[in-house]
């Protein structure tokens, strides 16, 4: 889970790497979601659908869900 945090975090901000973060109320936008999806994937071999940033109500459950991704290799 750390690995995904630092993405977060080298891609975004600071801001964002908090658990209750939201990612539209801190500015976030398509531009952004996607540099992090293109950044994940390089990290980690595995596509992270934008939509769950866009679905997910906080930055917490977003690394969650992405985690259960990048364990399984993709869906």
């Amino acid at each position: 889970m750390e690995r995904i945090w630092s993405v977060v975090d080298r891609v975004c901000g600071t801001g964002y790497t908090e658990p209750t973060a939201n990612f539209y109320e801190l500015g976030g936008d398509s531009l952004l979601a996607g540099e992090l999806m293109s950044a994940l994937r390089a990290e980690f071999g595995v596509a992270v659908p934008m939509n769950l940033l866009f679905e997910a109500p906080d930055m917490g459950t977003f690394v969650e869900d992405a985690l259960g991704l990048t364990q399984r290799g993709g869906s």
